[in-house]
């Protein structure tokens, strides 16, 4: 639906790449958290409309999440960003050396002036299509280009940065020039600070986690029963990320050697290798097991565990603190990572355990009856976590967006024909489409001529209706 057949309704475009799972998920758990107050507000207004008699309806929310790398840019960036998945797979000290060396001013902008001209005529034709009310970057590496082509397109729409890193906050998450940027934790709120950016344009408002890790789950015993548990064991829940990196196996097969007295639920993610892997070994382990692959029950199986071992995703380890587990850290990605760990050993809710022996040791201590240690953790997870980060973040993205019955900026442009400084590429793609049926056909069948087409002539788009843009396929590319 268009803002034309719908003026009350606001469009978000979240922009993030599928660089792991991480930062889907938050784009995903902030989109959900939306959706749950748009539909408050809309059952609220219904329930008070013969009282209110003619109150504007709330606003209806449109939500885009687009891989901006993927989609949007061109070669080589768009493979360059697909060796991360691979890198920290097999050769993860590579990329920490990457990480540390990158996060610097100089480096950074540098990079930024590589990826430019690969990118940013993407993000023009992107932003022209969605239209969107306000932009949310959930991706450290697009954010001073984002802020570049919103500049060019002589538009005031807010673009906002939600940071997905608890402590080691890379310096591209921080680009002079957003309109607020939403933080984690009082570490990265510091960091925020010694960059000398606004104060007032920060916000400590937690780690977006899915909504549902609020809502009221069955008792322990009743999941236990659910999943075939035996109700005389401590359950161990062992979760590698949504590629189901960070040790899992080799944590798998340390505490089927110790014989300890446990059972174990494994989620393996996206790795169908490692399940395939596992479920054929499950037979020769020493400790009862289930094996998952990708899960969209991860509350169920953290309420129903007693412990879990994990990577130090920022994501997985607020999910656990949400449902009050003790952490054993078993793997983590150096540089975007270390920080993590910091985390969790500084507010004493977990350890980091790197050898079988470390997290044997660990895990005992934890499953003891009566264990103090247990006690303490589960206490210091309940004082900092946050469940409802999502809701909290949602609202304060919402208080950009134009308020019910004023028009949103790109209507507010009216006929007016917004300028816009074209790359040559554009100019040229400009140029075949409006000279494409007087040219022979011999020129038009070309693959370059083609390729060129497909290009979104935006030099006067703001003068024809709105609703033209609105209908074209965001996924087309440059």
């Amino acid at each position: 639906m268009s803002q034309l057949s719908d003026p009350t309704q606001r469009t978000i475009l979240f922009l993030i790449a599928d660089t792991g799972a991480g930062h889907r998920s938050a784009a995903n758990a902030i989109s959900n958290a939306i959706r749950l107050i748009s539909q408050r507000e809309q059952e609220a207004w219904l329930a008070q409309q013969p009282a209110t008699g003619g109150e504007l309806p709330p606003s209806s929310y449109r939500i885009e999440i687009v891989d901006v790398f993927e989609e949007y840019s061109r070669f080589p960036l768009r493979e360059a960003v697909k060796l991360y998945g691979p890198t920290i797979r097999y050769n993860p000290k590579l990329f920490g050396e990457f990480f540390h060396r990158s996060n610097r001013e100089g480096t950074v902008m540098a990079m930024t002036s590589l990826a430019t001209p690969l990118i940013f005529n993407g993000l023009l034709k992107l932003f022209t299509t969605i239209q969107p009310d306000v932009v949310v970057s959930i991706h450290p590496m697009i954010n001073f280009v984002t802020i570049r082509a919103l500049r060019q397109l002589g538009l005031k729409i807010p673009f906002i940065t939600v940071v997905t890193d608890l402590i080691s906050v890379h310096f591209s998450w921080f680009a002079p020039g957003a309109d607020a940027y939403i933080v984690p934790t009082e570490q990265a709120k510091q960091l925020y600070l010694s960059r000398k950016l606004d104060p007032r344009r920060v916000h400590m408002l937690g780690m977006p986690i899915d909504p549902k890790y609020t809502r009221e789950v069955a008792p322990k015993e009743e999941l236990r029963k659910k999943f075939g548990l035996s109700h005389d064991l401590p359950v161990v829940l062992l979760v590698g990320g949504g590629d189901g990196a960070g040790g899992l196996h080799a944590a798998v097969r340390a505490i089927s050697q110790a014989h300890l007295p446990v059972q174990l639920l494994v989620v393996t993610g996206r790795n169908k290798k490692l399940y395939a892997q596992l479920q054929r070994t499950r037979a020769r382990l020493h400790v009862p097991a289930q094996i998952f692959g990708f899960v969209h029950n991860m509350p169920e199986l953290m309420h129903a565990a007693d412990v879990i071992i994990t990577k130090a995703g920022p994501g997985t380890i607020c999910e656990a603190l949400a449902c009050n587990l003790p952490i054993i850290l078993s793997g983590y990605v150096p540089g975007q990572e270390e920080g993590n760990i910091d985390y969790v050993v500084h507010n004493d809710v977990g350890v980091l355990a790197l050898d079988a022996h470390t997290l044997t040791d660990a895990l005992r201590r934890l499953i003891k009856p009566g264990s103090p240690e247990l006690r303490r953790r589960l206490a210091n997870a309940s004082s900092i976590s946050r469940p409802a980060s999502s809701f909290d973040i949602s609202h304060k993205i919402l208080s950009f967006l134009p308020a019910p019955g004023q028009d949103s900026v790109w209507k507010r442009q009216g006929t007016r024909p917004v300028q816009y400084r074209m790359s040559g590429r554009i100019q040229s793609a400009i140029r075949i489409r409006r000279l494409h049926n007087h040219l022979p056909k011999t020129i038009t069948r070309s693959s370059v001529v083609r390729r060129f087409s497909k290009t979104q002539d935006i030099s006067n788009e703001a003068s024809k209706p709105v609703r033209r843009l609105v209908r074209r396929n965001i996924k087309d590319r440059i």
